[in-house]
């Protein structure tokens, strides 16, 4: 039933209504996101080498310009050959200032808008179609382009719990993301900012205040807003992993969350937002987080309060706390609005598609005015930010919306980007066109903010398995093609799209391609757990390579390590010939189909990375991803040739063991070497871990990602020596 309620979901959605303006544009022109209306005018079009001046119109500024518009001196006079951008407030066609209107004729081109924001994005959408024209060798078609975005906050996520990149990689990010009409970047700091009035939070390698504020400058100036995350009661480990902090702990083992009636909880986050507000100047919100707290009430200050007034009073006295400080200095606050959804019993019915909407409105019947009762004492100045990472349309999801909407209470939409365990191919499902998974989600939420007349949304990216953030750039661009036009492209086609704007390379059955990939990310995430995968759910906490943080941490056991031994595979026994390779038969299947296709999928991957013209880097990473993940079937195969009576076959085997080793220590080399061209892939040896149940966080550098290869090389090599 679940599945059938999400397939329903999606078809509905696929056969909404679509912007007027796709596609009307002539190959091999594109811009992304798609606008709203494209009008196409006779004439001969307009080649990018007779463009010559800029004319500034009725006090417009200069705006930051791309690689074909900056070249151009400013004229005076608009006439053949220029650019003129002029600021009109009274402009009819478009009321946003982020809209515009381009006009490009055989001979000239206008860019009008009622603000800044809209002449800069006018220049983006020309710069693209520049682009285009210098790809192809034709020129611009002459059109009449009205354009203007369906939510006003246009957000995507930097989460940076577990890693840092190269400071000139976020500068470029910002570029790639400007150009594309996203004007906002929820920073998720945690360590990773130097705190000046708390310097013990700071990692030793983080961003300095001035750094962030440089970087965040930089971004105003492309229309680009970095608002500051900053977790708060809860998710706090890397405040209160320090022994200094302890005392602010709610149970002195656990880090998880602060005590909310110590005084010192707030002096020591209000000093980290006020570091993190001087860090991004100019900006108008602060997301102070507040999601999925739990363990608060317990402690000997807290207990009184909580058996009286329940648990619930104690988030709603921090919240409450938290939006007046942001109030005072200056900031809107951002919360993730779980907790009082759960709070009221009705959480559920926003994310579960086995929740039939009668079910769903039934819940929310018995339980609104418990919800009304507990709103009543939340702030009124603050966004509650409706987070779900799968399809929008569950009949809870929207409850919730129009719940939002009926208390004049604000609200923002957060979907996600899937960032699955720091591999670039992506789950993206497709049967008879349809996707159960990745963009359509994207899609989905967008559509439905924009008819809930949200404040916006914000595409999250986490970082539990610490992908490199290349990973969530095609869900970045799919968050910017459906926040401006929500009913624009098909998925096909952005994808389409998505290959020319970034790359400048054309690939018609690129998602068969990737699922082909994918299969091999697959194998390889349980290629050595003797189940077969890395997600089995009889023996959750032994077979994960990670402990989610949502799973109830023992006293006393915060600081277990994964017994990889009672969970890898074993290897052949020469005492049992055959017995190894007939117990893991499905997976050497696999293996043999994996290696079987590695050639062919590794020369397409190369034919990309040198027929781009731009972005190079994603099909380097792809490549490096890839040698990696096929060194695990080439040493279970080499393994299966070992499983054998024969003497002389078993040395065979052995010689194939040791060369399987070998090419997993280069293409491991050469992964590490990659990630390092745009990131820190390893703390510094002063760092304090905070051992954050994720992924990511058990190791101090890149070796994260490969914890079970490298136990059962060890395990090998003791079995070779052996052998």
């Amino acid at each position: 039933m679940k599945f059938l309620i999400l397939a329903l979901s999606i078809l509905i959605f696929l056969c909404s209504g679509r912007t007027e303006g796709a596609d009307k544009l002539p190959a091999p022109f594109k811009i992304i996101p798609q606008p709203q209306q494209v009008e196409l005018i006779n004439g001969l079009g307009f080649r990018p080498e007779n463009l010559k001046t800029l004319v500034l119109s009725n006090g417009a500024k200069r705006p930051v310009l791309g690689q074909f518009l900056s070249r151009l001196p400013i004229g005076k006079l608009s006439g053949k050959g220029s650019l003129s951008l002029t600021l009109d407030t009274a402009l009819s066609l478009v009321s946003s200032s982020e809209g515009y209107v381009l006009t490009i004729l055989s001979d000239k081109i206008s860019i009008v808008s009622r603000g800044e924001a809209g002449l800069f994005y006018g220049c983006q959408s020309l710069e693209q179609l520049l682009e285009d024209a210098a790809d192809s060798g034709k020129p611009v078609p002459c059109c009449k382009i009205t354009d203007f975005p369906a939510l006003a906050y246009r957000a995507v996520h930097f989460d940076v719990k577990h890693h840092l990149d190269h400071m000139n990689y976020y500068y470029e990010s910002i570029d790639r993301l400007s150009r594309y009409k996203i004007n906002a970047v929820v920073f998720e700091f945690e360590d990773k900012l130097r705190y000046q009035r708390q310097p013990l939070v700071g990692a030793p390698q983080a961003i300095s205040i001035d750094e962030m504020a440089a970087l965040t400058r930089y971004a105003h100036e492309r229309h680009i807003e970095i608002t500051p995350l900053v977790q708060g009661l809860g998710h706090a480990t890397f405040i209160l992993k320090h022994q200094e902090y302890a005392y602010l702990r709610e149970i002195p083992w656990n880090k998880w969350a602060f005590c909310p009636l110590n005084e010192g909880t707030y002096q020591v986050l209000f000093d980290l937002y006020r570091d993190a507000i001087a860090a991004t100047p100019g900006s108008k919100y602060l997301h102070i987080g507040g999601d999925e707290i739990g363990n608060i009430g317990l402690c000997p200050r807290c207990k009184p309060t909580a058996d009286k007034e329940g648990v619930s009073s104690l988030g709603l006295y921090w919240l409450k706390r938290v939006c007046e400080f942001a109030q005072q200095n200056g900031r809107i606050p951002i919360f993730w609005d779980d907790m009082p959804l759960k709070e009221a019993e009705v959480f559920e019915t926003t994310y579960d598609d086995s929740i039939s909407a009668q079910v769903a409105e039934e819940r929310w019947k018995a339980n609104s005015s418990k919800l009304d009762e507990l709103i009543q004492g939340f702030p009124n100045n603050c966004i509650y930010m409706r987070w779900n990472y799968s399809m929008a349309r569950q009949p809870g999801n929207i409850l919730a919306l129009d719940w939002y909407k009926k208390h004049s209470l604000k609200a923002m939409a957060a979907t996600a980007t899937n960032g699955d365990t720091g591999m670039l191919f992506q789950s993206e499902e497709r049967n008879n066109g349809v996707a159960s998974s990745g963009i359509i989600t994207i899609q989905s939420f967008a559509e439905i903010a924009a008819e809930k007349n949200c404040e916006g949304l914000l595409c999250t990216a986490w970082d539990d398995a610490s992908p490199h953030i290349e990973n969530f750039f095609r869900g970045f661009i799919a968050a910017a093609e459906y926040c401006w036009s929500p009913k624009g492209r098909s998925l096909d086609e952005f994808d389409t799209a998505w290959l020319q704007k970034e790359f400048g390379v054309s690939m018609p059955d690129y998602m068969d391609f990737v699922s082909q990939l994918r299969k091999g990310s697959e194998l390889m995430y349980g290629a050595f757990y003797r189940k077969g995968t890395w997600m089995d759910s009889e023996n959750e906490l032994l077979a994960l390579p990670r402990v989610e943080h949502w799973l109830k941490p023992v006293e006393g056991m915060e600081n277990r390590k994964l017994d990889y031994d009672s969970i890898l595979i074993d290897l052949p026994d020469p005492n049992s010939p055959g017995s190894w390779s007939a117990k893991y038969k499905d997976r050497l299947e696999k293996s043999r189909i994996e290696m079987g296709k590695y050639s062919n999928l590794l020369e397409k991957l190369e034919d990309l990375q040198n027929r781009s013209k731009r972005n190079r880097y994603y099909w380097q990473l792809s490549i490096a991803l890839y040698n990696q993940q096929v060194t695990a079937p080439q040493l279970l195969l080499a393994l299966e040739q070992c499983d054998t009576p024969d003497t002389k076959q078993r040395q065979k085997g052995i010689e194939a063991v040791h060369q399987a080793l070998r090419n997993y220590n280069k293409a491991w080399a050469n992964l590490q070497q990659t990630y390092a061209e745009t990131r820190f892939v390893s703390n510094p040896v002063n760092y304090v871990p905070d051992r954050y149940f994720h992924f990511a966080s058990q190791r101090e550098d890149l070796s994260w990602m490969v914890q079970a290869d490298e136990k059962i090389h060890e395990q090998i090599l003791k079995w070779l020596k052996i052998e």
